[in-house]
């Protein structure tokens, strides 16, 4: 593995902390990049130089225009994004000579767009019936589905297990509702490279904070869904990072979300992540264990430090090598409050005001 120079976007999230981890203890050079002025990776000794972006969704071309400057100026071989700047990312891929872990952006927004990820992908995997709210007419078994905006994140906006009529959602074509299927869930994080399965976790979101952010993460196996996203990722001959959100019915594995992005199973495969990308080889390295975000717990599921499982999951913050992002963590917190505040959103939401993707006509 040759001496490479990582750009690595996302430094806000606790996964991009695991990969410039990773990628270090490698010997790569690590540039962490984000529009937040105290994102957790700063902090991290792993990284030789914190970069300060503009936010990817309020300008992308100048995002894009000061990425290219940092790739020239430090010399970069690979970006990798972890959040949904990856969308951004992926539309001005070309213009850097150096590789970029995305597929093409027509690629993404279809993934991502959870109607065009029900239309066009159902031959390869199995997705509970899926479509546009403005065409939907069975309101009176309403109860039976599960409605949600096609471009969202968090499970924050999901309306389930309610009888809701016409009138509830005002902007039906930005909505959609998928058959309800019950059973129990299950994550999928993975890394390609052309088709090739370099990376692979799954897992059961244990714990949550609100609905949708997983905070406890229990590694698990099931080789229907295993099966199902190898020959997917084959089939697209995909680059760069893929997640799913499986429900597991009766012995029946469907796929009712895509993200072609980081998630939080990057932390089962933990040091193994800078292999993933780098090593030529064929091999897929499988990620294992159980893994939380420590503090979160212990502020909103304190009493689960009673049961054994959780004393000795690992937390993915802190590192006795590298201590100070879980020991400043309160910094970051403190910032996304003041965004949720000047800008009247929710905290959730502050996560991913900058970087998120909701199509060409955000």
């Amino acid at each position: 593995m040759k001496n490479n120079t990582i750009l690595l976007l996302g430094a806000r999230a606790p996964i991009a902390l695991e990969l410039a981890r990773s990628f270090q203890s490698v010997g790569c050079n690590v540039i962490l990049a984000d529009s937040l002025r105290f994102p957790l990776g700063r902090w991290s000794n792993t990284i030789i130089k914190y970069e300060r972006l503009p936010g990817a969704r309020q300008d992308s071309q100048k995002y894009a225009t000061v990425i290219s400057a940092l790739v020239l100026k430090y010399s970069i071989n690979h970006i990798v994004p972890t959040c949904e700047e990856a969308f951004y990312v992926s539309q001005y891929k070309d213009s850097w000579n150096c590789i970029v872990w995305t597929p093409d952006a027509d690629i993404m927004d279809s993934l991502h767009n959870k109607e065009t990820f029900a239309k066009k992908f159902n031959k390869q995997l199995n997705i509970p019936k899926t479509i546009s709210l403005e065409k939907f007419s069975k309101w009176t078994q309403s109860h039976q589905y599960v409605f949600k905006p096609k471009y969202s994140r968090f499970g924050n906006k999901t309306i389930i297990n309610r009888r809701i009529s016409a009138e509830t959602i005002r902007d039906p074509e930005n909505w959609i509702a998928q058959k309800k299927v019950v059973g129990k869930e299950i994550c999928v994080y993975s890394i390609w490279d052309d088709g090739l399965l370099k990376g692979y976790a799954s897992y059961i979101p244990l714990y949550r904070a609100g609905k949708g952010s997983g905070i406890f993460f229990e590694s698990i196996k099931n080789l229907e869904v295993k099966k199902q996203v190898e020959s997917f990722g084959k089939a697209l001959r995909y680059s760069g990072q893929l997640s799913f959100d499986v429900i597991i019915s009766e012995e029946t594995a469907w796929f009712i979300e895509c993200n072609p992005r980081g998630t939080s199973g990057a932390h089962l495969l933990k040091s193994s992540l800078a292999a993933c990308f780098l090593n030529e080889d064929k091999k897929t390295t499988f990620g294992t264990g159980n893994f939380m975000l420590t503090s979160v717990m212990l502020l909103t599921r304190p009493l689960q430090f009673f049961f054994k499982k959780v004393r000795r999951a690992k937390g993915v913050l802190y590192s006795r090598k590298d201590p100070l992002p879980a020991m400043a963590q309160l910094l970051s917190v403190l910032e996304l409050v003041f965004i949720k505040s000047s800008k009247r959103i929710s905290l959730l939401e502050a996560t991913t005001h900058d970087i998120e993707w909701n199509g060409n006509g955000d």
